[in-house]
């Protein structure tokens, strides 16, 4: 199971950098063809394929390319943590995964923070349509899993470096949206009991923009 382990750890890792290389996607690669019988089929389909043609460059489809790639792999996991029939996929390890479980009073914090976080993506010009989708569908995740008995801190963490890589691609600071995202990664962090086994808080940050994203 120590390959089946490391294939969900570097998922999340893909989906956390988002712009990942193609390095980084071939240690996962060879990790599939190690444990391809224990894993969702759609899952070793999409690695299978994208090894064959990964989105490798510098230009906007490249790198739109590799967070849809990512977005995929990570959602295929997701939903095979919900199929009684997966194979040994062991999603709820809190040892590997660390979760979080809100009361009443944070949940309700959480969504309503949501809920302002969107609104605030939906009314900000700057963001093309791939990036504003992007960070929707992130809020939309987080509700998901405030919603669950267990809800995976992972998911909040990628949200945390998604508002922080978007904001340094266009080069701006959106002060109402990264407050809030910030509470609600200190929300779960602090409802987590496997809060000392990982990193201490992230903030986010406007990352570096990639390297010529947007030239064809």
């Amino acid at each position: 199971m120590e390959a089946i382990q490391r294939i969900i750890e570097v998922t999340q890792e893909l989906d956390t950098k988002g712009n990942f290389s193609r390095a980084d996607f071939d240690e996962l690669a060879m990790l599939v063809e190690h444990s391809a019988s224990q894993l969702p089929k759609r899952f070793v389909k999409i690695v299978e394929e994208s090894d064959r043609k990964f989105p490798s460059g510098p230009t906007r489809e490249a790198y739109n390319g590799r967070i849809e790639l990512a977005e995929r792999l990570r959602k295929v996991l997701n939903v095979a943590k919900e199929l009684p029939s997966s194979p040994q996929l062991e999603l709820d390890d809190d040892a590997l995964l660390p979760t979080f479980s809100l009361e009443k009073n944070d949940k309700s914090r959480v969504l309503e923070l949501c809920a302002q976080m969107r609104k605030i993506v939906l009314g900000t010009e700057i963001f093309d349509q791939p990036h504003r989708r992007r960070l929707l569908n992130r809020i939309a995740g987080i509700e998901y899993q405030v919603e669950q008995p267990k809800g995976l801190l992972d998911v909040l963490r990628a949200g945390v470096s998604d508002v922080g890589e978007t904001l340094g691609k266009f080069g701006t600071d959106i002060e109402p949206l990264t407050k809030r995202m910030n509470e609600v990664t200190q929300i779960a962090r602090s409802n987590s009991k496997e809060y000392d086994k990982i990193p201490s808080p992230e903030e986010v940050k406007r990352l570096p923009a990639p390297e010529n994203p947007t030239k064809e």
